[in-house]
């Protein structure tokens, strides 16, 4: 797993990164932002030039050391402020509001000896990645997390708090959005960064509407399973076992959101099945399960079954125990090094 450390204040930290993925960076900016081969962003829309201002300002109003890191990594990688601000907002995506990866699978389940661990896998395309990032910042929790080269996002990750974040993408088309409806990779990173407990992750996404589906838990033991969406909070559980993957799991919720102006809930052929098997495995390993047990649960390609947790495009599993082991990460890379060869790294 290639592995970086990035240490200090904002400038610092966004400086560094920049210059050290700086051709990752230019690579992602000429496929995501300038678009080349595809159809070109709507930078003539008035409606898009809104909406980008319209975050820039949310994120300068609540975290403007956010704006500092986006402004050094756009020095330190040559690139416009402009280009990497629009790789952090997920530009490209500005008609979908939400992630293209719809095969990324996240549980949280009690181990036999009594403590929660999260589990999971991240797809997406891995070409636009630089591997596990281990952000020290000097105001708030440290933390590993994967975003794509040129962001300042966070994802699947722990933090030295022993907070472990298993997320989800959904994509909910037509909500009438609230106000200061942030990007969710954004709102990740903060959570990563500022937040100790699952308390304190239920609280931010009440004040700080995104679209994504969590399964959180702490070192205390507390779990967080929710539907966050930009246009209110729908908690599914807050103890183990829970699980979700790329759907709104309750047709309760989706009528709910259907009268907050969703018109369309986007699904992938596998997701009913993926969290099916999820909560068949929890189900039946709940309070009995070992750590050696889940990984090979999460990795297993299953012969290419659709129900299958690490199919092809999967190129992150992750594995954290923060009550027993607190901070510290254990990840497979099932196209890499293999679906079952496990690293650990530590905060």
């Amino acid at each position: 797993m290639l592995y970086s450390v990035f240490k200090g204040a904002p400038e610092q930290i966004g400086y560094a990164y920049g210059q050290k993925f700086s051709d990752l960076i230019r690579q992602n900016t000429a496929i995501l932002v300038k678009r080349t081969g595809f159809e070109p962003l709507p930078e003539s829309n008035p409606e898009f030039c809104a909406w980008i201002t319209g975050q820039e300002d949310i994120i300068s109003k609540y975290w403007p050391w956010l704006i500092t890191e986006i402004k050094a990594a756009a020095e330190g990688s040559g690139q416009s402020f402009r280009d990497i601000l629009f790789l952090n907002l997920r530009a490209w995506q500005y008609s979908l509001y939400g992630a293209p990866q719809q095969l990324c699978s996240s549980m949280v389940i009690t181990l036999a000896g009594g403590s929660i661990a999260n589990a999971g896998a991240l797809d997406d395309d891995r070409r636009y990645y630089q591997g596990l990032v281990h952000i020290v910042p000097d105001t708030g929790y440290a933390f590993l997390t994967f975003p794509i080269g040129g962001t300042c996002w966070g994802n699947r990750g722990i933090n030295s708090a022993g907070l472990c974040i298993g997320e989800s993408s959904q994509i909910i088309q037509g909500l009438n959005k609230f106000p200061e409806t942030i990007c969710a990779d954004i709102a990740v990173r903060i959570i990563l960064q500022t937040c100790r407990t699952v308390r304190e992750v239920r609280e931010f996404c009440t004040r700080h509407p995104f679209t994504l589906n969590l399964v959180c838990c702490d070192a205390e033991g507390g779990v967080f399973c929710a539907h966050a969406t930009s246009a209110g909070l729908f908690e599914i559980s807050d103890s183990a076992p829970c699980a979700l993957t790329n759907h709104v799991s309750d047709d309760s919720i989706m009528q709910s959101l259907n009268s907050r102006g969703a018109q369309s809930f986007p699904e992938s052929p596998t997701t009913r099945l993926r969290r099916g098997r999820l909560l068949s495995f929890c189900k039946s390993m709940n309070g009995s399960a070992g750590s050696d047990e889940i990984k090979k649960f999460i990795a297993d390609r299953l012969s290419g079954r659709r129900d299958s947790t690490c199919p092809p495009g999967n190129i992150v599993l992750t594995y954290a125990n923060s009550q027993n082991e607190k901070g510290k990460l254990w990840v497979a890379e099932p196209q890499i090094t293999g679906h079952e060869e496990w690293e650990v790294f530590s905060l």
